[in-house]
């Protein structure tokens, strides 16, 4: 099979989870005999970015323009199967049967939860209302007024455009058996076939690093983005238990749109013991540090987790997407906080960190659980789905 891989950034698995599990199926695709061409609208300058061509508007705008090129590609190419990773953008109005023929198989396939954005919407504004300018704060009490219209209005938006990929695609992939069922819920369909669940495979061997000569290290690994990852709930945990581990240091491996807010918060709480590293390779991290934090208003099945646990990081992660206990046994080889509760998270933090026997104990289970994840039969379900089967 001829396989078109599109994603609106140019893959490269360093950038984050969704371009890690796209390349992990990619490669997969190959070692079986497919062969696999990379299509993208931005170009991501890096060694590790896959070999792409670009749309011309650069961008997942659905214009004539990028279109056009698409269906030309797809022709001169002769593409048998599409797989657009970046099914939850504008992407899915350029690869549909609209405009692509029947005998191209598309795939859509999202990485984030259905319906977790909506549910936990309000916390996604930043629109405050204290230490801001008399102006500012009247606007943001009027966005305020308006935000429940905005949150009907981005479900009912939401479901058009997932009702319009769910017509036009062959498939459409979702992480987990929960998201499947919410897909339908919001589609307000029955049950379908058409509709397939596939979790993300995990490839990360389990590190043989000892428990003993890890650092006091707490890590978040991540895009630095307000409205999913909400890292300034980690800066507020560490804030609050900082002098209580004088031995513990706190690291943010990523970088984003947040990134400068984030650090100026960090100076305003006068954090200490804190670095921001950017966009690097997160597995060194992995290796050095003993717990992770995740904080996120909503996310898919985060790969950052399934990494971690490999190497002995025992993740906390609020408890604020569907699927935030799918590897995470509470109390086994991780912690579940409540939702949105800094004070909680904060006290279970600093007890973890206090208690070196259970945070062994949790760090050895949490390696044992990712060496149970079958992966082979999570990336044949890719190699059922590019045959048509």
């Amino acid at each position: 099979m001829n396989i078109l891989i599109y994603f609106g950034l140019q893959l490269n698995p360093q950038r984050g989870g969704t371009e890690r599990v796209a390349c992990i199926i990619a490669d997969y695709l190959l070692s079986i005999g497919h062969d696999v061409n990379y299509m993208a609208s931005i170009l991501v300058e890096d060694k590790l970015s896959r070999k792409s061509v670009f749309l011309p508007d650069g961008s997942d705008a659905p214009t004539a323009t990028n279109i056009a090129f698409i269906k030309n590609y797809v022709k001169e190419n002769q593409i048998d199967v599409i797989l657009n990773e970046g099914a939850s953008t504008e992407a899915i109005y350029m690869f549909s049967h609209e405009h692509i023929p029947a005998t191209v198989k598309i795939i859509s396939h999202l990485h984030f939860s259905v319906l977790d954005d909506i549910k936990n919407y309000y916390h996604t504004l930043n629109y405050p209302l204290k230490e801001v300018p008399l102006m500012q704060m009247c606007v943001n009490i009027l966005r305020w007024i308006k935000a429940p219209y905005n949150k009907w209005n981005a479900l009912h938006n939401k479901r058009q455009r997932y009702r319009y990929m769910y017509e036009y695609s062959d498939t459409v992939v979702v992480l987990t058996d929960k998201q499947k069922v919410s897909m339908e819920s919001l589609l307000r369909i029955n049950p379908s076939k058409k509709i397939v669940a596939v979790q993300n495979p995990n490839l990360v061997n389990v590190s043989e690093v000892d428990f003993n000569k890890k650092e006091n290290l707490i890590i978040f690994v991540g895009r630095l983005d307000y409205s999913s990852k909400r890292v300034d709930r980690v800066l507020a945990v560490w804030a609050s238990i900082q002098n209580e581990l004088r031995s513990w240091r706190m690291v943010i491996v990523g970088s984003g749109t947040d990134e400068l807010r984030l650090k100026k918060m960090g100076q305003d709480l006068a954090l200490q013991r804190i670095e921001f590293v950017g966009q690097t390779d997160s597995f060194p991290y992995y290796s050095s540090a003993k717990i992770l934090l995740l904080t996120s208003n909503y996310e898919g099945t985060p790969m950052v987790i399934t990494e971690a646990m490999a190497s002995g990081v025992v993740p906390i992660v609020m408890d604020t997407f569907k699927d935030a206990g799918l590897n995470i046994k509470n109390g086994n080889n991780g912690i579940l906080t409540p939702p949105f509760d800094i004070k909680e998270m904060a006290r279970l933090v600093l007890q973890l960190a206090k208690d070196d026997s259970d945070l062994k104990r949790m760090s050895k289970n949490a390696k044992q659980a990712v060496d149970g994840i079958d992966n082979s039969n999570r990336l044949k379900i890719w190699s059922k789905l590019a045959n048509g089967n």
